[in-house]
């Protein structure tokens, strides 16, 4: 899908969520988080990433009476708070568990934002769970999310790089990460800071792709000239030995 900045939500005037994965879930687990969070006073990024973490609970909840417990006649408090889990025959059990364990709501978010305390960046994920990723400096989620950290690794990011050195870090993991199948090619960017949330303009994201294209094709004409002087194929070979593996 090639409509990026869906995937954006303000969630407060200096922290947005960004999610990856089911769209009617993400739909499900905003409209309640968000909602909830409108009604705090000045939160913290962390109050904002628990209220989308009781959501995705909630939403996750629902799901597994929806699919697993209800057409078996239960739901989901009965089976674990009422006791019924230890009532049911043990292998019975033990598979009703595991099923409602390995439903998975098929989304995560990352809720990043500004509070009184600095920059902070949560991510929530299956099967209900906040993690700070506040230490690393940075996280992606989605089918992308290796080829993005693993750029961001290489390119050394840290929450101490300058702002536009942060961007055009972040633009290039964006773009690699368009190498898993079914990440969309559109892209939007938005900068949060304790003025607010300001999306980056076209004039922005054009500027920046010459500069990635230079990054990911940094051969020059003197690591050629190089590489052809390399003391290998001389005397008339120009390819490797034919019995060389």
């Amino acid at each position: 899908m090639d409509h990026q900045d869906a995937k954006i939500d303000p969630i407060g005037p200096r922290c947005v969520a960004l999610s990856a994965g089911n769209a009617l879930c993400v739909q499900d687990v905003l409209i309640g988080g968000i909602g909830a969070a409108h009604q705090l006073q000045n939160p913290t990024v962390h109050q904002l990433a628990e209220h989308i973490k009781h959501q995705f609970c909630e939403v996750r909840k629902r799901r597994v009476n929806d699919v697993i417990l209800g057409p078996r006649g239960l739901n989901f408090d009965e089976f674990y708070r009422g006791g019924l889990i230890s009532q049911f025959p043990r292998d019975l059990s033990v598979i009703i568990d595991g099923e409602v364990t390995a439903c998975n709501l098929g989304t995560s978010f990352l809720v990043a934002g500004v509070d009184g305390t600095g920059a902070h960046i949560y991510c929530v994920d299956h099967p209900g769970t906040v993690t700070c990723f506040d230490r690393v400096g940075y996280h992606a989620i989605g089918i992308g999310d290796r080829h993005a950290v693993l750029k961001l690794v290489a390119l050394g990011q840290h929450h101490s790089k300058p702002i536009r050195e942060t961007i055009f870090n972040v633009y290039c993991a964006k773009r690699v990460s368009e190498l898993a199948p079914g990440v969309g090619r559109a892209t939007s960017m938005k900068v949060v800071s304790t003025e607010g949330t300001e999306s980056l303009s076209e004039d922005v994201l054009k500027a920046l792709e010459p500069t990635y294209q230079l990054q990911a094709d940094p051969v020059t004409e003197e690591i050629k000239n190089r590489i052809e002087a390399l003391p290998y194929g001389q005397g008339g070979r120009d390819g490797p030995d034919e019995e060389a593996a």
